[in-house]
């Protein structure tokens, strides 16, 4: 028996506990649903990769596609959705206001939606010709306008549906709903992927863009789009199960909602020039038939880790770090630094070491993501080299993004801005000079450098600043760093040697898929055992976050 949808006018508030258990389990679901979401992410740029392959048309495509994301998340309102939206959702829902918190997501969606309406015709009129002034004068590069040009028309209300979906995230958040606004993002995944395997089975793969038929490009980009509706429709029926019609209201008479997003102007600034280095890499990467393509899979990879890992890091220490800063009588700068130091150092802990597995099993892991039209060895090769040299800037972004958390906590949001302005004027600037002077075969893994350098250069900085602004010095993070550099390399060592012996075993892509299996759990093994030969500390704290007992009032040390 299905239970009745909710009254709009009745939101259910969350059920009250007893005990703490809610949190681990919602922890546990928005972790589940992230690393699906991300897999899911990974198998679908390989499937595009597979269908596509080095071409022009793959190149016009990925572009066309990512470009809406990054608007909405960018440039628009999705750095405000978990920052500021649930929050004030979350006190008309305790504060028994249900018709506000309508109100609010309506007024909030109208709002996304107005900048919407500037943002799309802004990115069906501007991409073209972005993409015309990068993509140099290869005559393989001839049709990459016209396809951009066909395909950001049909991929721009996907900048709409990503507002909707946000919103209705939102809701479901503030309702400690977690379940369906995690795991949503992969039906999208999922759904384009099966849009890619009916063009394969009906075109053909590898196609260049003169060979492209009409009906498959309305296919991709239409079915792309639809991908994205069908996660927004999932969204809007979540939040409306909470009571909550996500229906557009006039969002920009609401003084309070304009004074959220003035609040929120620095993240609004730091998320667009995030965003910003993304479009410079995949616009640099047009010049290369297929580059786009390669490009986004050592993307995906890259931020693996950065989801699985930094993301849970710098989350979980951020109420932490705000309770011993604003906890007013028992605020203890002490303990925020010191709370700070411990989350870098278990961040970079198990950050270092997949740096170094990435960097050795780059080429098996190419060879096991590079199907189908994309598995030729050159193919093989630009992502290998690709993923390699991104993987050396994980490092700095960890630092950034645990260091941002420690600041929000703070209440600053001006540090972070100027470091993220640092990484971007490192990052561009070192595309513009990859683009002048590396070759084709050199400029994939000459952006992925520029893009390393810079978050290297921006998470530093924050880092550093944030101690001189706390009257503290570098050496808490410094000190294990040398520790885990060490037995960072001799797991590389390891890992190299038994890659070796499984790759001359088993050749071909059977054998790359073994020797990423084999290298990975024998990597785990071998770091586990010298850390905890050295007794390192960070593996203490594990054990302690695993065991430690949910605390009686549902929050956790």
């Amino acid at each position: 028996m299905r239970r009745p949808i909710a009254s709009p006018s009745t939101p259910r508030l969350p059920p009250p506990t007893a005990s703490g258990d809610t949190t681990s389990r919602d922890s546990l679901l928005v972790s589940a649903g992230t690393a699906l979401a991300r897999l899911t992410g990974v198998a679908r740029v390989v499937v595009i990769g597979a269908v596509l392959g080095p071409t022009t048309f793959g190149n016009a495509f990925q572009v066309a596609n990512s470009l809406p994301n990054l608007v909405y998340y960018g440039f628009l309102a999705g750095s405000l959705v978990s920052t500021l939206l649930v929050p004030t959702m979350v006190r008309h829902l305790v504060a028994h206001e249900p018709a506000e918190l309508e109100l609010v997501a309506r007024r909030f969606l109208g709002l996304v939606l107005a900048g919407t309406a500037v943002a799309a015709p802004m990115l069906v009129g501007l991409l073209p010709q972005v993409v015309a002034s990068t993509s140099g004068s290869d005559p393989a590069n001839a049709d990459l306008v016209p396809l951009v040009t066909a395909l950001v028309a049909m991929t721009a209300p996907q900048v709409a549906l990503y507002a909707v979906a946000g919103t209705g995230a939102a809701v479901m958040y503030a309702h400690r709903r977690f379940a369906l606004p995690a795991c949503a993002p992969a039906v999208e995944n999922v759904v384009l992927i099966a849009v890619f395997a009916v063009a394969a089975t009906v075109y053909g793969t590898g196609r260049e863009g003169a060979e492209v038929p009409t009906s498959e490009l309305l296919l991709l980009g239409l079915g792309s789009t639809a991908a994205v509706a069908v996660h927004a429709a999932m969204q809007w029926w979540g939040a409306r199960r909470c009571g909550v019609r996500l229906l557009p209201a006039r969002g920009w008479t609401d003084p309070a909602l304009r004074a959220v997003v003035r609040r929120a102007r620095h993240s609004l600034l730091q998320a667009g020039l995030l965003a910003l280095q993304t479009v410079a890499l995949l616009v640099a990467m047009t010049r290369v038939p297929g580059g786009v393509v390669t490009f986004q899979i050592a993307l995906n990879f890259y931020f693996l880790p950065v989801a699985l890992v930094v993301t849970p890091i710098g989350i979980g220490a951020l109420p932490r770090l705000a309770e011993l800063h604003h906890g007013g009588d028992s605020a203890d700068a002490t303990g925020y630094w010191e709370a700070y130091v411990r989350a870098v150092r278990l961040a970079l802990f198990l950050v270092v070491p997949a740096t170094a597995g990435y960097v050795v099993l780059a080429g098996s892991l190419a060879h096991v993501v590079g199907v189908g039209a994309l598995s030729r060895p050159d193919d093989h090769r630009m992502i290998a080299a690709t993923l390699a040299v991104l993987s050396l800037g994980l490092v700095g972004h960890a630092l950034f993004f645990v260091s941002t958390q420690a600041a929000y906590a703070r209440d600053d949001s001006v540090r972070p801005l100027r470091s993220m302005a640092l990484q971007a004027a490192v990052c561009l600037v070192g595309v513009v000079l990859a683009v002048l002077a590396a070759d084709a075969d050199a400029l994939a893994p000459a952006v992925a450098a520029a893009y390393a350098i810079g978050c290297l250069a921006g998470g530093t900085h924050l880092a550093t600043t944030l101690a001189r602004g706390a009257q503290q010095g570098c050496a808490g993070w410094l000190r294990p760093l040398p520790r885990v550099l060490a037995c960072s390399a001799v797991t590389a060592a390891a890992v190299l040697g038994l890659t070796r012996v499984a790759g001359e075993v088993t050749p071909g892509r059977l054998g790359a898929v073994l020797v990423v299996l084999v290298g990975g759990l024998a990597g785990a093994a071998v770091y586990a055992a010298t850390q905890a030969l050295l007794r390192a500390p960070e593996l203490a704290w594990l054990r302690e976050a695993v065991r430690r007992p949910v605390a009686a009032n549902g929050t956790e040390a």
